[in-house]
C-alpha cells in the first residue's frame, strides 16, 4: 500500500518518466534474456534457384519452424535442421535445379515425334554432365552445351560433333582439370573428339579447346623444367652450405617451332655391281684382184669366176656393267619443347662456408671452392656446354634476417573469446543500462520527498505525544490541522521544542 501512495503522491510528469524508465529495463531485460537464451541458428540450404526456395520456405512456413534469409541461404535452429531436412528429402525437397534422364519419362506416347525425343536427349545428356561436373570441388556453376548433329537420311558424310563447357569456378582451374573436363563429355557423346570441346570461364577465357593457345604449353613445360631443376640444385647445394644458404635460378630456353629436316647421303666407295651385259659381232667381207673391164661382165664358169677373188673376216666384243652407289635418306622431325639452353646461377652465403677472409690462401680456396661447386652443379643438371649452356657460381655474404617463432594455434579460452567476446560486451552493456536506469531513474522517483520525511517524522512524534486515541489521517497536513485545534497547548509545546531543535542546529553550524 505505501509503494501505491507513493506513485499516487507522484506528479504526472514523474509517473510518466517512471512508467517509461520501468519500460525500458523491461525491453532491455527481455532483450538480454532473449539474446543469451536464443537457439544458433543452422544453414539448411544455399545457393538454390528462386522458385525451389520459394518451395522450401513455403514448407516451412506451413510447418510454422522459424527460420532466417541470408542472402541466398535459409537458416533454422540447429535443433530442427537434422528433422527438417529428412522431411523435406520424403517429399522430394530440394528440387534438382538441373535435371538429367528423368526428363524422358515424361517422354512416351504416339504424339512425340523423333525431333521431340532427340531434343529431350540431348537435354537430358547435358544435365547428367552438369551433375557430375558440379561435384569437382572448386566449381560453383556449369552449363553443358552439345552441338547434336541431327544428319539426313539421305547425307552420306556425319558432320563433327562439338560441345562447349561454361563454369565458373571458386579458385583456378588447372590445365590438368580442363583437359579432365574434355575427356569427360568427350567420352559421354559417341563421336566427340576431346579437342574438340572447349571449356570456358567467362572470368578466365577458353582454358581448354580448339582455340587454345599451343604456345603456351611449351613455356610451361620449360618452366616447369626449371622449377625441378632449381629444386634439385637447391638441394644438392643445401648439404653443403646448410638450409637457406643457397639461392638458384635457372632459365630454360626451348624452341617453339615445328622442323622437319630430311637428308640424303650417298657413299662412293660402297659401289655394288647391279647388272652387267655382253655383246659379241663378226664382219666378213669379199674383194677383186684385177680390173674392171668388158670381159668381166661376161657369163663364166664358176672355176673362172673364183681365181680372182678374195675374202676378209672381223670379230668385235662390248660389255656394259651398271653400279648401285650406297644410298642413306633421314628425317628428323624438332618438336616444340626441345631444350635449346641452359642458363644457371648460383649465389651462395659466404659466411657459411668457412673462409677465413684474412688467410694468406683465402683468395686460392675461395676460387678452388667455385670451380668445384660449378663442377658439381654442371654434373648434376647435366649442363651441354657444347649446346651453349652456361653456369654462374658466386659467393656473398647474406643479410641476416630477422627469425620470427612460429604462432601457436589459438587454444580453447581465446577461441571462447574470439567467438563469445562481442555477444559478451553486448550483454554487459545491457546490464549496465539496466542498472543505471534502476538505480538513476526509478529509485529517486519512488524515495519521497525530504520535506515530506521530516514532516512525517514530526507527526509520528506529536502522534507519540497525543496518545494512541487519535486516529491517524492518511493525508498528514489534514491531521496536523486537526490535531492543531484540538491541542492548540500540546502543538504550542511542539513548535516551540521545533524552534529550539533549528537553534541548537544553527548555533552548532
Amino acid at each position: 500500500m505505501k509503494f501505491l501512495d507513493t506513485l499516487r503522491a507522484l506528479s504526472l510528469p514523474r509517473q510518466l518518466m517512471l512508467a517509461g524508465a520501468v519500460l525500458g529495463i523491461v525491453m532491455a531485460m527481455s532483450f538480454m534474456v532473449q539474446g543469451v537464451t536464443k537457439e544458433p541458428m543452422a544453414l539448411l540450404y544455399s545457393g538454390l534457384e528462386p522458385q525451389y526456395a520459394g518451395e522450401i520456405i513455403e514448407k516451412l512456413e506451413g510447418s510454422q519452424t522459424p527460420y532466417e534469409l541470408r542472402g541466398g541461404a535459409i537458416f533454422i535452429p540447429q535443433s530442427q535442421r537434422d528433422e527438417v531436412r529428412f522431411a523435406l528429402a520424403r517429399e522430394g525437397l530440394p528440387r534438382q535445379s538441373v535435371q538429367g534422364y528423368e526428363l524422358l519419362d515424361d517422354v512416351n506416347g504416339f504424339s512425340v515425334t523423333s525431333e521431340m525425343y532427340n531434343a529431350s536427349y540431348w537435354r537430358a545428356k547435358e544435365g547428367e554432365l552438369t551433375r557430375t561436373i558440379q561435384a569437382i570441388p572448386g566449381i560453383t556453376s556449369v552449363r553443358v552445351h552439345i552441338g547434336a548433329s541431327l544428319r539426313s537420311g539421305f547425307s552420306r558424310s556425319q558432320p563433327a560433333q562439338t560441345a562447349s563447357v561454361t563454369i565458373a569456378t571458386a579458385y583456378a582451374l588447372s590445365q590438368e582439370q580442363a583437359e579432365a573436363i574434355q575427356y569427360l563429355v568427350a567420352l559421354a557423346v559417341s563421336g566427340l573428339n576431346p579437342k574438340d570441346v572447349a571449356v570456358i570461364d567467362p572470368s578466365k577465357g577458353i582454358l581448354a579447346g580448339p582455340k587454345t593457345d599451343k604456345d603456351a604449353e611449351p613455356a610451361m613445360a620449360a618452366a616447369d623444367q626449371a622449377s625441378a631443376l632449381e629444386q634439385k640444385i637447391t638441394g644438392l647445394l643445401e648439404a653443403r652450405v646448410g638450409i637457406g644458404n643457397a639461392r638458384v635460378s635457372v632459365s630454360v630456353d626451348v624452341s617453339r617451332e615445328r622442323q622437319l629436316v630430311s637428308t640424303v647421303a650417298f657413299d662412293p666407295e660402297s659401289k655394288v655391281v647391279r647388272s652387267r651385259t655382253t655383246s659379241d659381232a663378226a664382219e666378213s667381207g669379199t674383194g677383186g684382184g684385177g680390173a674392171l673391164t668388158v670381159a668381166s661382165n661376161l657369163p663364166q664358169e664358176e672355176g673362172a669366176a673364183a681365181s680372182g677373188a678374195s675374202s676378209n673376216t672381223s670379230k668385235n666384243s662390248s660389255e656394259n656393267i651398271a653400279y648401285e652407289i650406297n644410298e642413306t635418306r633421314t628425317e628428323v622431325e624438332k618438336l616444340p619443347g626441345q631444350i635449346e639452353r641452359i642458363s644457371i646461377a648460383v649465389l651462395l652465403n659466404e659466411q657459411s662456408l668457412g673462409i677465413d677472409p684474412a688467410a694468406a690462401d683465402a683468395a686460392t680456396i675461395r676460387e678452388k671452392m667455385i670451380s668445384d661447386l660449378q663442377a658439381l652443379v654442371t654434373s648434376g643438371a647435366g649442363l651441354n656446354m657444347e649446346r651453349g649452356d652456361s653456369i654462374s657460381v658466386e659467393l656473398m655474404p647474406f643479410q641476416e634476417v630477422a627469425q620470427t617463432d612460429m604462432v601457436p594455434a589459438p587454444g580453447m579460452i581465446q577461441q571462447l573469446v574470439e567467438r563469445y567476446l562481442w555477444s559478451g560486451l553486448q550483454a554487459l552493456l545491457l546490464g549496465v543500462v539496466v542498472i543505471a536506469l534502476a538505480f538513476g531513474v526509478v529509485r529517486p522517483m519512488l524515495a519521497p520527498k525530504e520535506g515530506t520525511a521530516a514532516l512525517g517524522g514530526r507527526s509520528d512524534q506529536g502522534a507519540a505525544m497525543g496518545g494512541a486515541g487519535v486516529a491517524s489521517d492518511s493525508d498528514p497536513f489534514n491531521y496536523l490541522k486537526d490535531y492543531a485545534k484540538e491541542r492548540e497547548d500540546e502543538t504550542a509545546a511542539l513548535l516551540q521544542q521545533w524552534l529550539n531543535e533549528d537553534q541548537k542546529v544553527a548555533v552548532n553550524e
